[in-house]
């Protein structure tokens, strides 16, 4: 029995301003403390993509440098294509080496077109230019002058070639490119370097900020869960307590607002249980006393209803025997009136006897034992047929019984729920047509449980939808005695027997149609169960 509950529970709602005063939100709670490394992990981000664009710049600048190296090498390499084709010339006459001299001239001119668009300061602008004008000068003065002396005779073009001026215009070229390509290779080495210490840098940010990012997020987030696993595990011992019984605990404070208003609301439940508790244990101690009492009632009535039916049959008998004996003695000697009189009480004799008999059924049906033994039901049907031989004869019927499995229930039980089901068959039989009786059975498996379901179906008259439960009501009639006789408690006795057999009794039916009765009941299995026979006839 918990004990009673130290505050009611109509003091909790008043405290909870207290307990919540100055509590952070959950949202508050678990997203505040990861601020500082995502905050981290962004400047680490910006401190990439900055990296990462210099380093884009950088490469640029090497890619540059590398494209004028390329283009200086391709000016002394022209200007000596240049000149090895106009000594060439000068020494042998032959015009085939004019076309080096002019296929160089105008790939240097290109060179040098391409290389101006690349400069990047005015003093290799300046100097390009001083190598193209000493280049020029190199052909005005001199290569031009000995091609055109060497086509009068080789001796004139000698004594020019000899006075040493083109060659000393093309060594001061050579000079210049020379200090052009060193410049350039200086350039090339610092984009390099300024290249590889960009990478350098960002790699340094990028593994350490990420490395501390990640030392942050774990030491924050097993700080956060440390919190929220305790409070949580404060609350689940809290409700285990409760649960137990003792509805005076109390949760503790919780450090987030919303957590905190959820202990109250346990301690609200507990205390409001505590008192509906109180509650169901007064009212279940008046049911209890109403319960007995109602079961003191109703074996009490059972017992009436069993003994004056019982009862009933002596001076019932009395009464059909004597209306009997006065139908046979004075049969047409009185007049006809008395005639009809006395069929009158012979008949409401047989119907109150019929009706007594059904009572007691009914009466026994409900207090059957509850023993079970294998039924094999088969068998039954076939003895069942051959107890209603002379009713099945006179109604020109054909009862047929297949694939009935044998089960562990109550045979007499089992015996009067197929003996009523197909007695009914037959007396509710459609007469513009012979009647039809099967018995059949199949294995099913329902709301996780197997169970055999038995079909008695018939070729009848039919029961209208709306007739489907009530015909299962004691005295319910839905015809008049001189059309099918009978006492209206039958069908109530056999859904009473088969709810005393664990099962559930049910139909299916249409006007005109027949009708198909289904009778469900647990499987029970044991090894000893054999299995079902092969199917059964029974002709008129």
């Amino acid at each position: 029995m918990a004990a009673p509950a130290s505050r009611p529970p109509d003091l909790a709602p008043a405290t909870a301003p207290r307990r919540r005063a100055g509590r952070p939100s959950l949202r508050s709670f678990l997203l505040r403390p990861f601020l500082l490394p995502f905050t981290l992990l962004l400047g680490v981000g910006v401190a990439v993509t900055v990296g990462v664009h210099r380093n884009e710049d950088q490469l640029r600048r090497v890619s540059d440098a590398q494209t004028r190296m390329l283009l200086l090498n391709d000016l002394n390499t022209q200007l000596s294509v240049m000149e090895n084709g106009e000594r060439g010339y000068v020494i042998t006459g032959d015009p085939d080496f004019l076309a080096p001299y002019r296929e160089g001239d105008a790939a240097f001119r290109a060179a040098v077109f391409a290389l101006h668009d690349l400069s990047v300061t005015d003093l290799q602008r300046t100097n390009l230019a001083r190598v193209q004008s000493l280049v020029l000068r190199w052909q005005e003065d001199a290569a031009r002058p000995e091609i055109a002396a060497r086509s009068d005779s080789l001796a004139q073009a000698a004594s020019l070639v000899q006075q040493g001026k083109g060659r000393d215009l093309l060594n001061d070229a050579r000079d210049i490119m020379s200090v052009m390509r060193t410049n350039e290779s200086g350039r090339l080495s610092a984009a390099t370097t300024a290249s590889q210490s960009t990478l350098a840098t960002v790699r340094t940010l990028t593994v350490g900020g990420l490395l501390l990012s990640l030392a942050l997020l774990l030491l924050t987030a097993y700080r956060v869960t440390r919190t929220v696993t305790h409070s949580l595990n404060d609350l689940n011992a809290g409700a285990t307590d409760i649960a137990a019984g003792q509805y005076q605990r109390r949760m503790p404070v919780m450090p987030v607002r919303e957590l905190a208003q959820l202990g109250e609301q346990f301690d609200v439940m507990a205390a409001a249980v505590q008192e509906r508790e109180q509650a169901l244990r007064e009212s279940a101690e008046a049911l209890r006393a109403s319960n007995t009492h109602l079961e003191r009632s109703n074996r009490e009535l059972e017992q009436f209803a069993y003994v004056a039916s019982h009862d009933l049959q002596e001076p019932l008998r009395t009464i059909g025997s004597y209306t009997e004996l006065l139908a046979r003695r004075y049969q047409g000697q009185l007049d006809e009136r008395a005639d009809q009189y006395i069929a009158f009480t012979t008949s409401a004799t047989q119907r109150m006897k019929t009706l007594i008999q059904d009572l007691l059924a009914y009466s026994r049906v409900r207090n059957a034992p509850r023993a079970t033994q294998p039924v094999d039901t088969t068998a039954l049907v076939r003895d069942i047929t051959a107890d209603l031989e002379q009713q099945i004869l006179s109604a020109q019927a054909q009862v047929t019984a297949h694939g009935l499995p044998v089960i562990l229930s109550n045979p007499e039980l089992m015996r009067h729920v197929l003996q009523n089901l197909i007695g009914n068959a037959l007396k509710f039989r459609d007469p513009t047509r012979p009647a039809l009786v099967q018995v059949s059975a199949e294995r099913t498996r329902h709301a996780g449980q197997d169970r055999w379901v038995f079909h008695v179906q018939d070729n009848g008259i039919g029961i209208a939808p709306e007739y489907h439960e009530r015909i299962f009501g004691v005295f319910q009639r839905l015809h008049g005695m001189d059309e099918y006789p009978g006492s209206g408690i039958g069908l109530a006795v056999t859904r009473s027997a088969a709810e005393q057999l664990g099962g559930q009794l049910w139909l299916d039916s249409e006007p005109g149609q027949g009708s198909t009765f289904h009778l469900a009941l647990p499987v029970v299995t044991t090894p000893d169960l054999p299995e079902p026979t092969p199917p059964q006839e029974k002709h008129a």
